[in-house]
């Protein structure tokens, strides 16, 4: 972790030390960077979407990036990007830091700290000025597995007369901290792999992806002393159950058409585990834009389908007021893991002022399932999972 804010420190000082004339001679240093401003607002007082309550907040989703590119010759590079973000949830900081080896026009090679390209936008998802939306479909884009990983990636290109082909494998570790209900979860993971296939021929573009996870470690220290009272208790497999320790995998297809008049896209997804209390997922897109001058109208239909695997509660009820205690603690750890089943339909409009600047607004009716948690935060039980969520986006790359 340290050696990555040393080289973006060691980069960052270079640009500001050496004249700008050199660098400009040198042609080696390019600086470049992107932010956003989002407000935003839910029409009810009985849960949070996204962070979002009944008070306009621009803390969500706004953030700040800078990204320093260094050609060392014509076949090696570096690149490395620090974020400044809003959200009380993630951490600012270094958010990729990778050497790159490019033998030949059409064969890549990075190593490092990298966006993990699994979703068509996985590599772009905090530059909103690279896709329509001001927030990409939550049932996708909040859910995908490893979002960063430390490693390495090749990618080739083949071309076709006109049809061109992406390949891509990589394989890493990955490590971070996240945040579900509240909760602090920490993930590890010693290895992960997966690949891309992209093939792209005019305005259509076919993508399908995956990545594996053979070994998830979790550890969540607020259930930490409810495992060791079963296990003191005699009932180890029922401990065993709650642990997060096997493997876990994510299959992507997606597809695309773009006419200089309008376009649609999908993307499907199917998330699948080992691990007994975690569940399979599935969820997917389709949205149609119309472009009008410097305008664009999109409208986006999304919905997630999780199935959530319950552990039977062996304690016997009755017996102490121990066992009762842990029997209470365990159903309440069975209503822990989220339950994400969401429909949305988003309507929005995306005006690009000039060709670095967008201003975007957005309309989406959320509508989940009673009793699921369906991605908010249920402050109020009477809360029956349906609410407006309303956006303003100002999108800068430079």
């Amino acid at each position: 972790m340290t050696i990555f804010k040393v080289m973006l420190a060691v980069m960052a000082a270079a640009s500001v030390i050496l004249p700008s004339r050199a660098v400009a001679e040198t042609n080696k240093l390019d600086l470049s960077g992107f932010a956003r401003v989002v407000g935003g607002f839910v029409d009810t007082d009985k849960a949070t979407y996204e962070g979002y309550n009944d008070k306009i907040s621009f803390s969500e989703k706004s953030l700040f990036a800078v990204q320093a590119d260094y050609n060392f010759s014509s076949t090696w590079s570096a690149s490395a990007q620090f974020l400044l973000h809003t959200d009380e949830d993630r951490e600012s900081g270094i958010e990729w830091l990778y050497l790159t080896y490019t033998p030949v026009e059409d064969i890549q090679l990075n190593v490092g700290r990298l966006r993990t390209p699994f979703l068509k936008y996985s590599d772009v998802i905090d530059v909103g000025f690279a896709y329509p939306w001001i927030n990409a479909p939550q049932q996708l884009y909040s859910s995908y597995m490893f979002s960063q990983y430390e490693g390495a990636n090749a990618r080739y290109r083949a071309n076709f007369e006109g049809l061109v082909v992406d390949f891509e494998a990589y394989v890493g570790q990955y490590k971070d901290s996240l945040v579900s209900s509240g909760i602090d979860v920490e993930v590890e993971l010693d290895t992960l792999f997966g690949g891309v296939i992209e093939v792209n021929y005019g305005g259509l573009q076919l993508r399908t992806a995956t990545i594996n996870g053979p070994k998830v470690e979790t550890t969540i220290e607020e259930i930490a002393p409810l495992l060791q009272g079963l296990r003191a208790a005699g009932f180890e497999q029922l401990a065993e159950k709650f642990e997060i320790n096997d493997s876990a995998r994510a299959f992507l297809l997606g597809a695309s058409y773009d006419t200089l008049n309008w376009y649609i896209s999908s993307e499907w997804m199917r998330v699948s585990s080992d691990i007994d209390v975690l569940a399979n997922l599935e969820s997917f897109y389709i949205s149609y834009g119309y472009y009008f001058d410097d305008i664009l109208f999109h409208l986006t239909y999304a919905s997630s389908n999780q199935s959530l695997n319950t552990i039977e509660n062996t304690i016997p009820p009755g017996i102490s007021p121990e066992l009762d205690q842990l029997r209470f603690g365990v159903d309440a750890l069975n209503s822990f893991f989220p339950t994400d089943d969401l429909n949305t339909w988003t309507l929005g409009a995306r005006w690009d002022v000039k060709t670095n600047l967008a201003l975007k607004a957005e309309l989406s009716f959320l509508d989940g399932k009673e009793g699921k948690t369906s991605f908010f935060d249920v402050e109020d039980e009477s809360f029956d999972r349906n609410a407006m969520l309303y956006q303003l986006a100002l999108e800068w790359v430079f």
